[in-house]
């Protein structure tokens, strides 16, 4: 950073509480412009700072502090008031010095967001910029956070890349994504937000919902937690578009032709309400009888990784992105086999452990990569 002494910054939550005068907002217009950088996150802490004053929105561990930090303040100004006789000019005061500690507060905890990712994805994802688009990769077995030009919170999970254009916010806010990730978008009803997969789009305005996209995998999936979205098939454009509502998930199947009869039969049928395109698209609900932690879709956001029915295959891939190895099933005989569990801090051998206690098999670590035998 350019800046001496946090002066940037503070100018910034002046101008956010509106508490700056006009020689500060000049001295904090006339330093952004010298520096396109720093201008760059102030502007999304703008943004950020915008969507969370229109919306009482607590739901991350950061917007947690905050909260906690802004009623600390606030219950020390009203102890203040209790003490002290206080005429309605000293009144006002307080109330602007609350405007300002709240502002502070805020930039200062989404700028730990900002900082956390520079110094957190230079060891676990890899950030690149080329012809204009904005590319993340997040390395197998790891995580990580970042905030998108508009205040967009997006986590990434394991072996997923996500790309934007450099003139994302313009017009039609887009991303392209190969893998997992977890969207809490800034709600902007002139700024469309558009997750393109590989098979399906994911149109939004302002919502929490999670898709897991991965290439090789044969499904693509999109669970709403909050909000609307809307989804469309890429190879029928004249499919009619399928609304999630919240706790509800859709699963497109890329390849049809892989259904049983008794899987096409089904799908052709209403699913609430709805014509599902091509017979490609169900949509489920999430159990309301278990916590967040533990449902399956969104369990990765709490460290945990759930096996809930799986059999080999699907296991063994989840545990690769998981624990950023190279699994091996070498007998077929072991496919007919299906776990169920919870992992968390486990390494890759605890948990392997614990699945022999319900199916016999072997297996061998060598450097990242593992077999597996009857």
């Amino acid at each position: 950073m350019q800046h001496h002494e946090n002066r940037l910054w503070k100018l910034l939550a002046l101008k956010l509480s509106g508490d700056a005068t006009l020689d500060e907002l000049s001295e904090l217009f006339n330093y952004l412009e010298q520096y396109p950088d720093e201008k760059r996150i102030a502007e999304s802490i703008e943004v950020y700072w915008n969507q969370q004053n229109n919306q009482a929105n607590i739901n991350d561990e950061m917007e947690e502090e905050r909260f906690h930090l802004i009623v600390n303040a606030e219950s020390e100004e009203e102890v203040k008031k209790e003490n002290n006789d206080i005429v309605p000019i000293t009144s006002y005061v307080h109330k602007a010095k609350f405007r300002w500690m709240y502002a502070a507060a805020s930039v200062v905890l989404i700028l730990g967001l900002f900082f956390f990712f520079e110094r957190y994805h230079s060891d676990h994802s890899e950030l690149s910029s080329q012809k204009g688009i904005q590319q993340v990769f997040v390395k197998p077995g790891s995580k990580s956070k970042i905030i998108l030009p508009d205040g967009t919170i997006v986590r990434l999970n394991g072996s997923s890349k996500l790309s934007y254009n450099s003139d994302f916010n313009k017009s039609v806010r887009e991303v392209n994504l190969d893998g997992e990730a977890y969207f809490d978008v800034t709600k902007d009803a002139n700024h469309p937000f558009i997750v393109h997969t590989s098979n399906i789009d994911i149109k939004v305005l302002g919502t929490l919902f999670n898709v897991k996209s991965y290439e090789q995998d044969p499904t693509i999936e999109a669970t709403l937690l909050r909000g609307s979205i809307e989804v469309y098939t890429k190879d029928d454009p004249s499919a009619p578009k399928v609304i999630l509502k919240p706790n509800e998930k859709l699963v497109f199947k890329k390849n049809q032709d892989d259904n049983t009869p008794e899987e096409r039969r089904a799908n052709t049928d209403l699913t609430k309400g709805i014509v599902l395109p091509d017979g490609n698209i169900s949509i489920s609900n999430l159990p309301h009888n278990k916590p967040d932690s533990t449902k399956e879709e969104i369990s990765w956001l709490y460290n945990k990784l759930v096996i809930d029915g799986d059999d080999f295959t699907k296991m063994a891939k989840k545990m690769e992105r998981w624990y950023g190895v190279k699994i091996e099933i070498l007998s077929p005989g072991l496919e007919q086999y299906h776990f169920k569990g919870i992992f968390k801090n486990e390494t890759i051998g605890q948990a392997l452990d614990a699945l022999q206690l319900t199916v016999k098999f072997r297996y061998k670590i060598k450097d990242d990569v593992i077999e597996i035998t009857e």
